[in-house]
């Protein structure tokens, strides 16, 4: 087998979460829609007696597929990124010295730099597609279950359509392109922090804490603070903005670049650390 197909197929092996947690939410959503369609005498009675054509909430965005809804469904897989993200990069090299499988890659063809750029590709890559199937199933169910209880003509108003259901998935593969660039950096550091610490995300906050309060205190300024949170909450911005790359470009190339920068420093040294060098 391909070494690199391997290495992924080791990661999605081993950490379950990336799959179940998805699949999870699925089959609640498979649920709902059994609910639904069992007590569709009532639902169909209901949607006649109230008068849903004429229904316009306040609270639906039309401007894109199934408006609030929708954006529900965005949010929810890209938290679903997020957290399989951040679990996955804490566990995946602490894992590999506790039980010992670092020693068995070590005798496989793959360099360590290989390796780490798998697992990279794995946590910025493999985990947003994963979640984007997601948001395909919830949005064809939304879609499904529009086509057999909702008037067209609110289908309609709501742009619930194939088309828009496509340009959906496509927003959300570039948001996630935009948020990956974002979590590079982060990942780096989480990947040499969890070597030689069990809790490198409990570890990584307390850093930025005592790195805000110290600036605080030594430059009587909050710069340095204000710096450090727009930087960590770049990712959720870049999620939550309409303008995805514009969010990520508004930080500064100056920024962008020591992020870069930063990047690359703590893979080579995840890469010199994972060696044994």
């Amino acid at each position: 087998m391909n070494p690199i197909k391997a290495l992924l197929t080791k990661e999605l092996i081993e950490h379950k979460l990336v799959t179940r947690l998805p699949l999870f939410l699925a089959a609640f959503s498979i649920i709902c829609i059994i609910f639904i369609i069992s007590n569709s005498h009532n639902l169909s009675f209901n949607v006649q007696s109230s008068g849903l054509e004429n229904w316009s909430p306040n609270f639906t965005d039309s401007n894109s597929f199934a408006g609030i809804i929708g954006v529900i469904n965005f949010m929810l897989a890209g938290l679903v990124t997020l957290v399989c993200f951040f679990t996955y990069t804490a566990r995946t090299l602490s894992k590999e010295r506790k039980e010992g499988s670092l020693a068995f890659w070590h005798s496989m063809p793959v360099s360590d730099a290989k390796a780490i750029a798998v697992k990279l590709a794995f946590a910025l890559v493999i985990i947003p597609i994963i979640a984007s199937f997601l948001l395909l199933f919830a949005d064809l169910t939304v879609w499904f279950v529009g086509q057999w209880f909702i008037p067209q003509s609110l289908l309609a108003d709501y742009s619930v359509n194939l088309v828009v259901l496509g340009q959906h998935y496509g927003e959300f593969i570039s948001t996630m392109a935009a948020m990956s660039l974002a979590l590079l950096p982060v990942a780096c550091i989480i990947f040499f922090i969890s070597q030689f610490n069990e809790h490198p995300l409990i570890t990584i906050f307390v850093m930025i804490l005592l790195i805000k309060i110290m600036g605080s205190i030594v430059f009587n300024s909050t710069t340095i603070g204000d710096w450090i949170s727009q930087v960590n909450n770049l990712s959720i911005n870049i999620l939550m903005s309409d303008h995805p790359w514009r969010t990520l470009i508004a930080i500064g190339s100056p920024t962008l670049m020591g992020l870069f920068i930063i990047a690359v420093s703590f893979f080579v040294l995840t890469v010199r650390f994972r060696s044994g060098k």
